[in-house]
């Protein structure tokens, strides 16, 4: 089954948007390191989790 090219992508999440920006400042930091997308998860979900904490205050 093919996908439709024409069809509207999903709304993007607040998360989706934060862990985008941390990616985007992580390669600013580090142009030569690889990734790992596993260990970046879950950085990126602490940092959100602690923020999200810091905002309720």
């Amino acid at each position: 089954m093919r996908k439709d090219i024409n069809k509207p992508k999903g709304k993007t999440s607040a998360y989706a948007f934060f862990v985008q920006t941390c990616r985007e400042e992580h390669r600013k930091k580090n142009p030569e390191q690889s990734v790992n997308f596993a260990e970046f998860s879950k950085k990126c979900s602490e940092r959100w989790k602690v923020r999200g904490r810091a905002e309720n205050k």
